[in-house]
C-alpha cells in the first residue's frame, strides 16, 4: 500500500529552498510538519485575487522561541497576497497550495516553486529574496514601539 504524498517547499531562514514530500494522511502529515518546522505546526492560508491560495506552515511559537526571521518566505507570501504583511514569518516555513472550497492542502504549484527556487546565475539575490529585508521588524522579545498618545484638546 502506497501513501499519498503532497509536494511542498521548505524555506529556511537563510533562504535555502528544497522540495519536501509530505504525507496526505493527517497523523503522519502532522509528524512530518513538526519535524520540518522544529515544533508544533501552525497553518495560515493566504489567497490570491482570482487565483489559488497558498498555505504557510510555521512553528507555532517561533518568534517567541527566538527563531530567526524568514525574509524569503515573508516576501513570497506578501507577493501572493498582493501587498506587504504586517508581520514576519519566523523559522523554517513549509509552503503548500491550498484549495479553499474543500479546505485541504494541495501540491505547491510549479510557478510558485520556480519563483522560490529561482536565483540569478551570479548568485545575487532576486527582488523576491530582498523585498522584505528593508522592512524593520523588532527582534524577538523586543518591546514594540508604541505611538505617542494623542494630546487632549483643552
Amino acid at each position: 500500500m502506497s501513501i499519498a504524498m503532497l509536494r511542498a517547499v521548505r524555506v529556511t531562514p537563510d533562504g535555502a529552498c528544497r522540495t519536501l514530500m509530505v504525507p496526505q494522511q493527517e497523523g503522519p502529515q502532522r509528524a512530518a510538519l513538526r519535524d520540518a518546522v522544529g515544533g508544533e505546526p501552525e497553518h495560515a492560508h493566504y489567497g490570491r485575487i482570482g487565483g489559488d491560495a497558498v498555505c504557510a506552515v510555521v512553528h507555532e511559537t517561533g518568534r517567541l522561541d527566538g527563531l530567526p526571521p524568514n525574509w524569503l518566505a515573508t516576501a513570497f507570501i506578501a507577493q501572493v497576497r498582493g501587498g506587504p504583511l504586517r508581520y514576519c514569518l519566523y523559522g523554517p516555513v513549509v509552503l503548500f497550495g491550498y484549495d479553499a472550497r474543500p479546505g485541504r492542502l494541495t501540491d505547491l504549484g510549479d510557478e510558485d516553486d520556480a519563483v522560490l527556487k529561482t536565483s540569478p546565475s551570479d548568485g545575487a539575490p532576486t527582488a523576491l529574496h530582498t523585498r522584505q529585508r528593508t522592512t524593520r521588524f523588532p527582534p524577538p522579545g523586543a518591546p514594540h514601539a508604541r505611538p505617542e498618545p494623542h494630546p487632549r484638546k483643552t
